[in-house]
């Protein structure tokens, strides 16, 4: 059973051992004639467990390991039969021990590399016992002072004067990176006190913000129903009526996208100075099972998850009151003309229709114009870049079943302005595009890129799925180039 330690270190005792455990061998039967390895935990109740010293260290470490947590007390029993007068009084007997102990302790400082159960093992039964050795030593000594050697004391100082420096210089350094870790944690909650309070205070904001959003829906249609049912002189009222929805909508949701922001920039200032003063101590940190915090990346989540939120509902707010306002212009113009005599409405039939033809003239040849440009190029590899081409080409053939049904209509002054280019996009997108892809793939193949990326755009491009193509070759050359 062990025996609760003492007072003083003894340092001849302490520090004097660890010239090297032997290793482990296959399993062998316990032998306890010459003493045995003893483990047991350093902070709590559990069991002892004892092998002979024919076995390792480890084995008994092991044992004591698998059923309870560190750090571990080991010590190194005497051996059979002998007691303690006896050890001391004989050299051979005591030199048996003294390999035991060496045995531990180096198996726990040099194999384990534990700070703790190096520290429990020194500070423990194993004390305990060299120091009841020292103890029977100089009773011995007194009883017969013609042996002026003493066996013990000469075997533990020799292997103090060499070994006391650097083990002292180890552990205490152990203890002050513990130490220096636990000083950045401690700064870095501290630090964080304050904006945890207010990530709370945000996180009630936005939830009050988002319980408004019915209510906000509700508002928009009422104002839709009432300009439905306005006459000419009410308009002016729906319009200011929906500009002041607008604004209000809007007052919350800048607020609080500021205060997200400035709350994130902080918490990852935070993050970024938390993981600079750690990281000098994180070798420290894992010799002894210790795991960093994450003190701010579930908070960072979601911040982002409400910024988008406010960020969507502002834009869908906007959308909304500007149809409204849009729908409010169309009825006050037709209520006007609905008031008006036949040779104004028809002036303003003839007007809007000239005006819609300008507009779809004007933006198809825009459009068709944009194509005799080549495709931008990737900035290292020189390929072109094809998927915003592929997008402009599809839009272009697109408008063939419109300007195939123009004729006499307000959009035939942009068609025929187009459908030579319609064609020529058609033509590209059957035969030229899949044959640019094709090339680009092979181009990158040759400068080595990986397969499976280059295989996603061919097996789309063989598919008949040019614009999928296009998407996975462009992915492709920028993920060559590192962008």
């Amino acid at each position: 059973m062990r025996r609760p330690t003492r007072g003083l270190v003894v340092v001849a005792a302490a520090l004097a051992l660890g010239a090297g455990a032997s290793s482990g061998c296959l399993w062998e039967p316990s032998d306890d004639t010459l003493g045995r390895f003893c483990a047991a935990p350093a902070n709590s109740d559990g069991e002892d467990y004892c092998v002979g010293s024919n076995r390792s260290p480890g084995d008994a470490y092991s044992h004591v390991e698998a059923r309870g947590g560190l750090p571990i007390e080991m010590w190194a029993e005497l051996p059979r039969d002998v007691s303690m007068m006896d050890l001391a009084a004989s050299e051979d007997q005591l030199k048996v021990w003294l390999r035991n102990v060496d045995k531990v302790i180096s198996y726990v400082r040099d194999e384990k590399r534990n700070a703790e159960s190096y520290g429990a093992t020194l500070q423990g039964e194993l004390r305990f016992l060299l120091e009841y050795a020292e103890g029977q030593q100089r009773q011995l000594l007194d009883q017969e002072p013609v042996r002026a050697a003493d066996r013990f004391k000469e075997a533990m100082t020799e292997k103090a004067r060499a070994e006391e420096a650097p083990l002292a210089a180890a552990l205490a350094a152990d203890k002050q990176s513990m130490a220096a870790a636990r000083a950045v944690f401690a700064r870095a909650r501290d630090e964080a006190a304050p904006l945890q309070a207010r990530y709370a205070s945000t996180a009630a904001r936005f939830a009050a913000y988002r319980a408004t959003e019915a209510a906000e829906t509700a508002a928009y249609v009422a104002l839709s129903e009432r300009a439905s049912r306005s006459g000419i002189d009410g308009l002016d009222g729906v319009e200011q009526a929906v500009l002041s929805a607008a604004r209000e909508a809007s007052r919350t949701p800048g607020e609080l996208t500021a205060e997200v922001m400035s709350l994130s920039a902080e918490l990852g200032a935070l993050a970024f100075a938390f993981e600079e003063a750690i990281a000098p101590h994180k070798e420290v940190l894992a010799t002894h099972g210790a795991a960093v915090p994450d003190m701010t990346s579930g908070a960072l989540r979601s911040l982002s998850a409400m910024l988008g939120y406010v960020q969507r509902r502002v834009t869908r707010s906007d959308a909304t009151a500007t149809a409204l306002l849009g729908g409010v212009a169309l009825r006050r113009q037709a209520l006007r003309v609905l008031g008006g005599d036949d040779v104004t409405r028809e002036a303003i039939a003839r007007s809007r229709i000239a005006r819609a033809s300008e507009v779809f003239r004007a933006g198809v040849s825009a459009r068709a114009a944009a194509l005799s440009a080549a495709p931008p190029l990737s900035e290292k590899l020189g390929l072109p870049l094809l998927a915003e081409r592929c997008g402009e080409l599809s839009a272009l053939a697109q408008m063939r079943p419109l300007c195939d049904t123009s004729r006499g209509s307000w959009r035939e002054a942009g068609c025929a302005a187009v459908r030579g280019s319609i064609e020529a996009a058609e033509v590209e997108l059957r035969a030229g595009l899949p044959k640019k892809i094709a090339a680009g793939l092979a181009t990158l193949r040759a400068k080595g890129m990986a397969a499976a990326a280059l295989d996603v755009a061919q097996a789309r491009l063989d598919a008949g799925d040019v614009k999928g193509a296009a998407m996975a070759y462009d992915a492709a050359v920028r993920g060559a180039e590192g962008t």
